[in-house]
């Protein structure tokens, strides 16, 4: 177990992008920062998540990444060293996933945030004079302010799935590590089609897949204009009631970006890939050990199912639940009622998918990251 006895000035609960982030700009400004993360290391269930999809590209512009200047990474791909990724996909100038994590790990090694890294699962914040304690498996860290910056880990899948699941049926999840490379895979977003694309590719056979609805195609998974200062500021001045609204009726889940679309379409007309509506019923004959995908006016056989459904919406875990509740921190349809600094209150502060209220739509993307770090105490940072 790790203690570290005089308080640090910050404990961030989360080693994923946002985590990352906040302790880039909580360091810069001279703050002892340790970042707790039960992987063990920075990024590694994005790059897990990543790589489980096939990500080659990201979705975001060169202008959306973890450092402070907006033209960062622009400038780390014209180093010598990093030519071999400096390559930007059109439109929007986007940095492959290697050229992002390349440079993440730069930011972390430039603050020392990788060096130290405290590996960890917290269970609890206790408070103690002039501070707080986080407590858990692997971690005692005694600091003055503690950041939240947890993501959603738990997979989206239809109660059928599950019924099925338990019977024995070869259905997987896409972000659950170890998962099968079956050829059937339903979902109709991003991972859904990178997922078909990267076993197909693997295994040089056809692949199909399910998707419930028509593939919607736009450029980022957010409105562009919900990015912008204007919305910022609008949004502030908007009751809570009315955020939880806007956030219910404008989530865009399950789009898939142009440049995405048009690979799915060439295999498509390969015939490596065929697309499908989202089976009616499907039923698993453990005697044969076949899963039956039901569409329409037939029935077709399959040896797995992969599920690309994304993730549950961020809410907040038993034990954040149980400090809530202990401390009197206000919530709101299981999520943080957050103040000025992205304060929850007692010295806790939060962000990532868990400070929507806060944010808006844009709270659990990289320009969110950014926001949230922009307002952290003490902290000055370029807004894209």
């Amino acid at each position: 177990m790790r203690v570290v006895i005089r308080p640090l000035d910050w404990v961030i609960v989360g080693g994923g992008p946002h985590g990352l982030c906040a302790g880039r700009a909580l360091s810069a400004q001279g703050a002892s920062v340790r970042i707790v993360e039960p992987s063990g290391a920075l990024l590694q269930r994005w790059s897990d998540r990543a790589g489980a999809v096939g990500m080659t590209w990201m979705r975001s512009s060169v202008e959306h990444h973890l450092d402070v200047s907006p033209s960062s990474l622009d400038h780390f791909l014209h180093r010598p060293e990093n030519l071999d990724v400096a390559s930007l996909a059109e439109p929007h100038r986007r940095p492959s996933q290697a050229a992002f994590l390349r440079h993440a790990r730069d930011v972390a090694a430039r603050h020392g945030l990788d060096r130290d890294l405290v590996c960890g699962r917290v269970e609890s914040i206790r408070r103690m004079a002039g501070g707080l304690v986080v407590v858990g498996e692997g971690v005692e860290l005694a600091a003055h302010r503690v950041l939240l910056a947890t993501g959603s880990n738990a997979p989206r899948s239809p109660g059928w799935a599950r019924r099925l699941q338990r019977e024995g049926a070869p259905i997987d999840h896409v972000f659950i590590p170890g998962s099968a490379l079956h050829l059937d895979v339903l979902g109709g977003g991003i991972s859904a089609v990178q997922r078909a694309l990267m076993v197909q590719r693997v295994t040089g056979e056809p692949v199909r897949l399910w998707t419930r609805r028509p593939i919607q195609v736009e450029h980022f998974d957010l409105d562009r204009s919900w990015m912008k200062h204007r919305f910022v500021s609008r949004w502030d001045s908007t009751s809570l009631a009315d955020r939880l609204v806007f956030l219910q009726r404008h989530g865009r889940r399950g789009s898939v970006p142009p440049g995405l679309n048009a690979r799915l379409e060439r295999a498509v007309r390969r015939g490596s890939i065929s697309i499908h509506r989202w089976p009616e019923k499907v039923t698993w004959e453990a005697a044969e050990g076949r899963l039956r995908m039901q569409c329409r006016d037939r029935v077709l056989d399959s040896g797995g199912l992969t599920l690309a459904t994304g993730l549950e919406p961020e809410r907040l875990s038993w034990w954040l639940r149980s400090i809530a509740m202990g401390l009197g921190l206000p919530t709101e349809d299981g999520v943080p009622v957050l103040g000025k600094n992205m304060h929850w209150g007692h010295g806790i502060h939060v962000c990532g998918p868990l400070a929507r209220l806060r944010l808006g739509p844009m709270a659990s993307n990289l320009i969110g990251a950014r926001w949230a770090a922009s307002k952290l105490p003490s902290v000055r940072m370029q807004p894209v």
